[in-house]
Formats: C-alpha cells, structure tokens, sequence
C-alpha cells in the first residue's frame, strides 16, 4: 500500500518534496516519514552511510538520529527509489540538513561512492580529526567493507547452544558385540529433548537413527540393537548430530576399547 501511495502522489519526474512527521527510526541513515493525508514511506538519507546495527556505534548512531528527528516534522526532498523501494533523500529539519549533521557529529560516513557533496566530505574530515562518535574508535571499519565481510561457516563439535552430549560408549561389551554395544547420551538442559532428527554417525559415516526422548537433566542408554553402525574395538570417532549440524564429537582407541570397559568422554 506505502509503494502504491508513492506512485500516486509523487512526481512523476522522479523527484520532489514533501512534509511529514518522523515516526520512527530503523537505524542511523533510515527513517519512516508519515505525511498528514497519512501515507508513509521509508526514506534512505542520501549520501551518507551509518553503521550496521551489530557495528560498534550502530546503536548510537540510531540514538543520534532518534533524538534529532523522531516524533518532529521534517522537510524530504527525494530523487529517486532504491533498490529496496526508500526514498534516497535529503531531510531537512528546519534549515539544518539532518544528512550533513549526522556526518558532522560522527555517526555516519560521507557515503563518497554515490554523492560528491563537498560540504559532507568537508565535515567528515572535521569530525575524524575531532576523534567524534564512530571517530573515537581506533580503526572504524566503513558499513560497505561491513555488509562485504565473508560470513562465518559453522563450526563443527559441540555446536553452540547444543544442550546432548556423548556421556559415555561401550563399543566392546563382554560376550558377543552384536545388538549389546550402547552410547549414553545426557541432557544437560532443563527441558526434555525430542531425539527426532537425531543420529548418531561413525568415522566411516554410518548412522544410527535415535528416537524417543530425553528428559530434563536426563541420561539415555542407547542400546545399539541393529549392527547399521558397529561400534568398531579397534578405534573410532563418533559424532552426534541434529539434522545437517554436528553437535558432539568423541574418539577412542583401541586400548580404550578392552572388553566390558566403558569410555567415558571429558566434560
């Protein structure tokens, strides 16, 4: 409905201005504008770039733009629609140009990529040599270099937030192996776990498929009655997994593996 108000009542040439209220504030370059026939639009200040939320500063940059312009009526003058359908615009508080400030008090860059404004170019060089907001910090790391950083792959073992562990194995129990071999897994969380979609996984990448469940603070003995993944008397690395993520991993040797012993895992 917002993308359609836009279309309706904005000039056709592109560009234009128009009056609002600021009603809220997504981070230090994004605000929503509600004009007083009640349309809304998302407006991307023009020319400057703020941190990312999870950047040291992104909070305060927010907090900056929140206390100039949040609940206060503004000037838009827009030029055109971003990729993510904002308005790229200038926002005027009066006189004073909001895009300008924010780079002048050091809660955002002079986005130089896209505008070659001389007077914002002019404040970052001030505010960096004046060590203010983002400034302050010994190698700020620009939003763009941000945004294009390699994410993190995800790390196998335990696997953060994992609440089962492989508490013990007895891949060599006394008398025959077959259909007597048993993993002891424990809860360690204060709710029961559901072991849908659970398995357990040798070095040679056979499963075995768990099911039931594990109460609070819980141990499960699981007796490995069917021989999809012996439990191998000469060494073995045995993982535990939920869906495609690893969550625990534990190797024995064969030493480890004497007959009826049982191998416990470190903590």
């Amino acid at each position: 409905m917002a993308l359609l108000a836009l279309c309706l009542c904005l000039p056709a040439s592109g560009a234009g201005t128009f009056t609002g209220k600021v009603t809220g504030v997504t981070d230090g370059d994004t605000i929503t504008v509600v004009t007083s026939d009640k349309r809304q639009y998302k407006v991307r200040l023009e020319g400057i770039d703020s941190p990312e939320a999870k950047q040291p500063s992104g909070d305060k940059a927010k907090q900056a733009l929140s206390a100039k312009v949040l609940n206060k009526q503004v000037s838009v003058t827009w030029t055109k629609l971003d990729e993510y359908q904002r308005l790229l615009a200038y926002v005027y508080l009066g006189s004073q140009s909001v895009n300008t400030e924010m780079v002048a008090e050091g809660w955002a860059w002079h986005y130089a990529q896209y505008s070659s404004n001389q007077q914002m170019a002019a404040a970052q060089v001030a505010a960096r040599a004046g060590r203010k907001g983002l400034w302050a910090a010994k190698n700020p790391v620009a939003p763009w270099l941000w945004r294009k950083r390699p994410k993190p792959s995800p790390k196998k073992g335990k696997g953060k937030g994992s609440v089962l562990r492989i508490l013990s194995l007895l891949p060599n129990p006394a008398g025959k192996d077959a259909g007597k071999e048993q993993v002891t897994l424990v809860n360690t969380s204060k709710k029961a776990v559901s072991l849908r979609g659970w398995l357990l996984r040798d070095k040679a990448k056979n499963v075995y498929g768990l099911s039931g469940s594990i109460a609070a603070n819980g141990r499960k003995v699981v007796t490995m009655k069917n021989n999809s993944m012996p439990l191998d008397n000469d060494g073995d690395t045995i993982t535990l997994v939920q869906g495609k993520t690893t969550r625990h991993t534990v190797s024995y040797n064969k030493k480890q593996a004497g007959n009826g012993a049982v191998v416990k895992t470190s903590k």
